[in-house]
């Protein structure tokens, strides 16, 4: 008789992604072979109390001895945004000795954040876009400063973002001075610190890297290309309702173009320490393709993009969730071996 592998499957959070992560989470648990998996949803909520099945909710401490108590071989991590992408379980799941799908604590607390992820992606010679970074002292005292050294700098249109957001929460194209006040405003309400970046007129594309191959080789995955409706971008409803932009995968590009955006995700993945999966957004510009983040746990909604490009790589939405499942379970039985 096969034992079945046992997986909790973490999703929900305190962040401002916490619906996409439910979508996420839920799409996992309906993916994962009930021939091969026995699997037990975790729902965390807003306010930080984890439910098991059938389980009153309960804070964290008591979570913990819960979760150990339940004997799982590896945790799915469908978590996005603030605690679930930012290191802090991945951490947790570290002390615990629990095998978990992703990146680890480092490469998630990199990736998050964008001002110094994107430092480390530029020193290793990815092109990306020019920008300024401030905490919410210094746009206090000195807006005017700021508001010129963008004016020059950067220049209008310019993108405003806060620093370790997901999912577009936060983020706005301020069009000229009178708007760049309400979007700094506005990105300052979702996170202590902002990045103001050039803001560069071209195609949207997005490139998922699959690092999840038994012989350890890294692949990135089919590119999408991202055309929101007129007159918007890739904002949080154009990611998470239907219709509201156009995918296309694989993208129509000349295949120079095609290879070196490939190369640039899959280069962004090794350099930030990504394990399992990630995918890479670019914006393609006059001057080629100009690298924006990294994401180390991609949406897995119905409408999410990684899902997309698997699917036109040849991978179900099934097949991929056990891949991150496999990949995490071998990792760990490599780490136990070398200690």
């Amino acid at each position: 008789m096969t034992t079945k592998t046992h997986i909790a499957v973490l999703m929900g959070g305190p962040s401002l992604e916490h619906d996409v992560s439910l979508k996420s989470g839920r799409g996992v648990v309906e993916a994962l072979d009930g021939a091969s998996f026995v699997v037990t949803p975790v729902v965390i909520s807003r306010a930080g109390l984890w439910s098991f099945e059938g389980a009153a909710p309960v804070p964290l401490a008591d979570a913990v001895q819960q979760l150990s108590a339940l004997g799982v071989d590896a945790v799915f991590l469908a978590l996005h945004g603030t605690f679930g992408e930012d290191g802090r379980i991945q951490g947790l799941l570290d002390l615990l000795g629990l095998p978990y799908t992703g990146s680890g604590c480092a490469a998630s607390a990199l990736a998050m954040d964008k001002v110094r992820c994107k430092a480390v992606v530029e020193a290793q010679g990815i092109r990306v876009a020019g920008h300024v970074a401030l905490d919410r002292p210094t746009w206090a005292v000195s807006a005017d400063t700021v508001r010129r050294a963008v004016s020059e700098d950067l220049g209008f249109p310019c993108v405003v973002k806060p620093s370790a957001q997901g999912s577009s929460f936060g983020i706005a194209i301020a069009g000229n001075a009178a708007d760049f006040d309400g979007a700094m405003n506005a990105a300052f309400d979702t996170d202590d610190y902002v990045m103001v970046e050039q803001y560069i007129a071209g195609r949207e594309l997005t490139c998922a890297v699959l690092d999840a191959d038994s012989g350890g080789l890294l692949r990135p995955l089919p590119i999408t290309e991202i055309r929101p409706r007129p007159g918007s971008f890739f904002d949080f409803e154009a990611k998470y309702t239907a219709g509201a932009c156009k995918e296309i995968t694989p993208a129509d590009l000349e295949p120079e173009v095609a290879d070196q955006v490939s190369e640039m995700a899959a280069h962004a993945h090794e350099i930030v320490g990504c394990t399992g999966w990630s995918r890479s957004d670019f914006l393609l510009g006059p001057e080629g393709p100009v690298w924006i983040e990294v994401n180390t746990i991609p949406g897995l909604t119905p409408t999410s993009l990684f899902p997309q490009a698997a699917a036109a790589a040849g991978i179900s939405y099934g097949d991929l969730a056990g891949l991150l499942v496999e990949d995490a379970l071998r990792r760990a039985r490599h780490k136990k071996g070398n200690t």
